[in-house]
C-alpha cells in the first residue's frame, strides 16, 4: 500500500472519529439539558440536586 493511500485512509478514519466526537457530544448537552428540566420539576431536593450534578458532568465531558 502506498504512502499515500495510507495517509487519505489515516485522514478518513480521522474525520469519521471527530463527526462521531461532535455526535457524543450533541448528545452529552442534550441530556444535560434534559437533566436540567427535570431539576426544575417538581422533585425533591435530593433528586434535583443529583440531577443538577450529573448535569454539569455531562456539560464538563462534552465539552472535552
Amino acid at each position: 500500500m502506498s504512502d499515500e493511500k495510507k495517509e487519505r485512509e489515516l485522514r478518513h478514519e480521522l474525520a469519521n472519529a471527530e463527526q462521531e466526537k461532535n455526535a457524543l457530544q450533541g448528545m452529552l448537552k442534550r441530556a444535560a439539558d434534559e437533566l436540567d428540566k427535570l431539576a426544575e420539576a417538581d422533585c425533591d431536593d435530593e433528586a434535583i440536586e443529583k440531577a443538577e450534578t450529573a448535569a454539569k458532568r455531562f456539560r464538563r465531558a462534552s465539552s472535552v
